[in-house]
């Protein structure tokens, strides 16, 4: 993160010109194509790893970060927006595609069609003050749910609910709870609850500045291990270094961690940037023994794979999935679009021998092949009412644009279950009747396979389509798929004339995605600090949103942003998070 009174980063955008935005043509409303895609090309590349160790160091609880922050000043701080400038390792890389057009019927925007069974507000921006001392934007929602509890890890602020959405602890600052200072730059946390170990796993980012804000000094990642399945109690941390000073341009930052869990390790995927923050090396994937983090091991095993690549292009947000049940490797999956205009593939990734990052005998092995899928491109942000911002970081006051970032078509959370892995990113799309290009959603199950230690060459996209509405923008899409095939999918919400909201769409096993649903529709404008023209007059939103299922069951938790009250001045997001009962 930034801090504005002291680091002047610049969060910086690639530039793309209007005629190279996909527009994807949909009829209406919600589609969502089950048509298969070719099976994967026959190029397949392997990463090796290189092994490792990290060490506990310490041990914390919730409530013992309860009142951490009271001696912070009056600050603000945002979360930088780090795009990379990829440099193509092929001349296969630049791509240019006819857009496709997805037909379809019509879909109404509705309400009440599938209602949540459960619906509470999570941590708010006016929370987040409270225990941080300062307010930050975006939000970064993170969520985890099970043994009866919902964790909200929201960039700066924790909380743990039950399950009927009463609270279990107050609103908790994480920087002492992941053992950092309280003027540590943080950023990009996330929470899930692994059943099948009944711990609860956690990550957050941090990393160091030079006085002026020019350069990072240091980065690493903060993985946090429960004791028990109660998420109010003892929680390990472990520190996991990412500097990388043997990388080109380090010390590095660590951006946008991904946690994903399997039946035998934890998994954290980063995307590295150099010390000036103009350069990009690639993903890198820090892979942990889980049972000796849950065994509460002094010394943990890793194994890590560096500069990842796949299509030409070095890999960027390459998703580990949360594996529920036993599968035959870990699988990721990434988008690819290495010019930042559209694309037509996908990187899917398998580790195999996963069990050696236990046993330190051999290494795991990760190979990457690439698919074809529908077409995706870069979305437009989002244009929401205009508000106001009166906040300190505002002077005498100063009004918002009402845009909203959607970063990026990168992909999103994964899932594996049953044998199909499931993800959705952002995607430019025009709706048919409307006027102006949208910001949508693509949607993929697919069908991975392993042959030997290698993803074989049978993977393919079995199901992908489109969701979209007319006259609205749908940002930062999160998925899942419950055992019978039933998937939820949730996103924030917004146009010319609605507020910023929390909604979803609910699919039936092998059906189209059903009607867009509002979970919690906005009350007013976003009156966010970086909505003003001061901090470059387009809101923060996201980075994510989240969710997961209860095993075994039709229930999943879920979770978006959306504007629930009119904030302390400088902020006013917050979260939405409910259950639904899926068919």
């Amino acid at each position: 993160m930034i801090d504005l009174t002291t680091s002047p980063r610049h969060a910086w955008r690639l530039t793309v010109l209007v005629s190279c935005v996909l527009l994807l043509v949909a009829s209406g409303g919600v589609w969502g194509g089950a048509t298969a895609a070719p099976a994967a090309r026959p190029s397949i590349a392997a990463h090796t790893a290189v092994r490792g160790q990290v060490r506990l160091v310490a041990t914390t609880t919730p409530h013992q970060a309860r009142s951490a922050a009271a001696s912070q000043g009056a600050k603000v701080r945002i979360a930088p927006l780090l795009r990379p400038h990829r440099r193509t390792t092929s001349a296969s890389a630049t791509r240019r595609l006819s857009a496709p057009h997805a037909t379809g019927h019509a879909r109404q925007l509705l309400q009440g069609a599938l209602p949540p069974s459960v619906e509470f507000d999570g941590v708010d921006a006016i929370q987040s003050k409270a225990v941080a001392g300062y307010d930050v934007e975006p939000p970064d929602e993170g969520l985890g749910a099970g043994n009866g509890y919902v964790v909200n890890f929201v960039n700066l602020a924790g909380a743990i609910y039950r399950t009927d959405g009463s609270a279990v602890t107050a609103p908790f600052f994480l920087n002492t709870f992941f053992a950092e200072s309280a003027k540590a730059n943080t950023s990009d946390p996330r929470v899930y609850y692994d059943p099948t170990s009944r711990t609860w796993f956690a990550t957050m980012v941090e990393y160091g500045l030079t006085s002026d804000g020019s350069a990072v000094t240091e980065s690493h990642v903060d993985l946090a291990v429960s004791r028990t399945a109660n998420p109010a109690g003892a929680w390990h941390i472990y520190r996991i270094p990412t500097s990388n000073l043997n990388h080109a341009g380090c010390p590095c930052l660590a951006d946008y961690p991904i946690l994903g869990v399997s039946r035998s390790n934890v998994y954290l995927s980063t995307n590295e940037f150099t010390s000036n923050e103009q350069g990009f090396n690639g993903a890198q994937l820090y892979v942990l023994s889980k049972s000796q983090l849950v065994a509460g091991r002094a010394t943990v095993n890793t194994a890590t794979f560096q500069n990842l690549a796949a299509g030409g292009t070095l890999g960027y947000h390459v998703q580990p999935a949360n594996t529920v049940a036993n599968a035959p490797a870990e699988f990721l999956l990434s988008s690819l679009d290495p010019n930042s205009t559209f694309d037509n593939r996908l990187a899917v990734w398998a580790v195999t021998n996963e069990s050696s990052v236990t046993t330190g005998h051999g290494t795991p092995s990760l190979t990457v092949r690439i698919i074809e899928s529908e077409a995706y491109g870069l979305p437009p942000n989002a244009q929401t009412p205009p508000g106001f911002c009166n906040g300190s970081a505002c002077g005498a006051g100063l009004p918002t644009t009402g845009v909203l970032a959607t970063d990026f078509d990168a992909m999103q959370e994964t899932q594996y279950i049953n044998g199909r892995l499931v993800g959705a990113l952002n995607t430019g799309i025009t709706v048919a009747g409307d006027t102006t290009a949208r910001s949508g959603v693509a949607w993929f199950v697919i069908k991975p396979t392993v042959n030997g230690a290698t993803l074989g060459s049978s993977t393919r996209v079995t199901r992908q389509g489109y969701v979209s509405t007319s006259g609205e923008y749908l940002l930062y899409p999160h998925v899942n798929m419950t055992s019978n095939g039933a998937m939820a999918l949730v996103f924030g919400l917004g146009g010319p004339g609605t507020y910023p909201s929390a909604a979803y769409a609910t699919a039936r096993a092998g059906r189209d995605f059903g009607p867009i649903q509002i979970a919690a529709a906005g009350t007013g404008p976003d009156n966010g600090l970086t909505g003003t023209a001061k901090f470059g007059g387009v809101g923060r939103w996201g980075d994510y949103s989240n969710g997961e299922i209860i095993p075994g069951t039709n229930r999943v938790w879920l979770a978006t942003q959306y504007i629930p009250n009119t904030g302390d001045g400088n902020a006013n997001w917050g979260n939405a998070i409910f259950q639904l009962r899926l068919p």
